[in-house]
């Protein structure tokens, strides 16, 4: 496995994968960042509850975790609204591109990606600013 955590293997490849979407240009994508750090617009990327994968042998280097994308966004200009939900629909159509993303990981090279698996949506407005939260299910292996 070398010297990467299966949680920043995933991170890393979520963002880069993120990162290549022209819609979301301008869009800051970062792993876990501190609130304090936070500049809108803004996607954050966090990888929690890793653990293998009930139906797989243990000790092969198969993980799965929960990969949380987090989208913030200033809710002051006229067409905020309207920039939340085409941002919202670029980040659920690329994590969508499974093809992709597995290409992502493999070209990293630190881990084979066998899936991802929507899991959740939800949306919320605070402060001046909107937030949407979307999470998946992914699934890599380890090289040997």
């Amino acid at each position: 496995m070398g010297t990467k955590s299966p949680a920043e293997i995933m991170e890393s490849a979520i963002v880069a994968h993120l990162v290549a979407q022209t819609e979301l240009a301008g869009v800051n994508i970062d792993k876990g960042v501190e609130i304090e750090k936070l500049t809108l617009p803004s996607i954050i990327v966090t990888a929690s509850g890793i653990g293998t994968v009930n139906e797989l042998p243990e000790g092969l280097g198969n993980f799965s975790a929960t990969i949380t994308v987090q989208m913030f966004g200033s809710s002051d200009a006229s067409n905020a609204l309207s920039l939340h939900r085409d941002r919202s629909a670029a980040v659920l159509g690329a994590m969508q591109d499974v093809t992709a993303i597995k290409a992502v990981f493999n070209s990293q090279g630190d881990a084979t990606c066998y899936d991802v698996i929507f899991e959740s949506t939800e949306e919320g407005q605070a402060d001046r600013a909107l937030m949407a939260s979307f999470t998946y299910k992914v699934l890599i292996v380890l090289p040997s």
